[in-house]
């Protein structure tokens, strides 16, 4: 198999909105690892735009979206899930690793997006409150890498008992992407992925070492700081040379590729990131279907910056959901056992 790619078609009014919204962008500061000390909200407000700062519990509510916080204990510190619920059963659930860049960001950072696919799919979507990479705290790589596989591996034990389905689904976007490619790797070798029906990455990092794209990034890339995201890469592994960057424990796009589910892939004409899913892309369709969606004038993380580009996007991803959803042949296998939880996150 190869992967199958498609480009969004644009008008030429939603070129003239997105240009005016890169313009935008070209004014604002890029992210780096200096901007590691920065509290997520403060990266968030100045970079992600206005829309994930004005979701709240009652603008959840009035579209029939309920939210619920829980703890699931894990051997170094219990991992928090915010959890976004239908109005009715769901018919199925979403994993959700949020972005930013392993060091800001949040579980609800997402919930904008997230409420347009509860709304669309009628799917329940679970976001992982992983630690961020701070080295004032001593938190790493595996750190995150660990609580996202905790909060995997608790919905494949529990979605059947606590949610009645098990049809699971794997989202990730930006950082978000590596740390959902690399759980479903671990998941897949634990023999705990069978219910999961599909995976969508949406500009995606799944090579430490730097693709070519983002060797290639110069100045004028928006949003992240071109010329430094190789270095940038390399810092979040000190200990680890160019080589070890590349091992698939890390970089998922080294990794055995087999026994995975169909896969969507999101990217960016505009984004030094765009080699990743190309590449991810076409290694993923050696095991399973594999789709990557081409987006003209997108640069990194415009799922959030709204406008014509993030609703066509977005659009695509609930309809790739719907089509997985509508497809799939109903599951006898049945659980009843549901791992401990605490109730709330503080």
């Amino acid at each position: 198999m190869v992967a199958t790619v498609r480009r969004v078609e644009l008008t030429p009014s939603e070129r003239r909105t997105a240009a005016r919204i890169n313009a935008g962008l070209a004014l604002m500061p890029r992210l780096k690892t200096d901007n590691w000390r920065l509290e997520a909200g403060q990266w968030a407000s100045a970079r992600l735009g206005v829309a994930a700062q004005t979701v709240t519990a009652a603008w959840l509510r009035r579209r029939g979206i309920r939210v619920e916080t829980l703890r699931v204990p894990s051997s170094d510190g219990d991992v928090c899930l915010r959890i976004l619920h239908p109005s009715d059963p769901p018919r199925g659930v979403i994993l959700d690793m949020h972005g930013g860049g392993w060091v800001v960001g949040s579980a609800g950072l997402n919930d904008h997006l997230n409420a347009g696919l509860v709304a669309a799919t009628g799917l329940a979507v679970v976001s992982v409150d992983y630690r961020l990479l701070s080295e004032r705290r001593g938190v790493l790589l595996d750190h995150a890498i660990a609580d996202c596989l905790t909060a995997g591996r608790w919905l494949a034990a529990n979605a059947e008992a606590r949610f009645g389905t098990d049809n699971l689904f794997l989202i990730g976007e930006s950082a978000g992407a590596h740390l959902a490619a690399l759980t479903a790797l671990s998941l897949r070798d634990e023999d705990r992925f069978a219910a999961f029906r599909g995976c969508v990455f949406i500009y995606g990092v799944f090579d430490l070492s730097g693709t070519p794209s983002v060797r290639a990034a110069n100045r004028d890339t928006l949003l992240l700081n071109g010329p430094t995201m190789a270095a940038d890469m390399a810092r979040l592994l000190s200990d680890r040379d160019e080589a070890g960057r590349r091992r698939p424990d890390v970089s998922p796009l080294y990794a055995g590729m087999h026994d995975l589910p169909p896969a969507l892939f999101v990217s960016g004409d505009l984004d030094p990131l765009r080699d990743d899913s190309a590449l991810m892309a076409e290694a993923w369709s050696t095991a399973a279907p594999a789709e990557l969606v081409e987006v003209p004038l997108a640069p990194h993380g415009f799922v959030h910056f709204g406008g014509p580009l993030a609703r066509k996007a977005m659009a695509d991803v609930a309809t790739w959901l719907e089509h997985r959803l509508t497809n799939r042949q109903a599951s006898g296998a049945h659980r009843t056992k549901i791992d401990p939880v605490s109730p709330t996150c503080a």
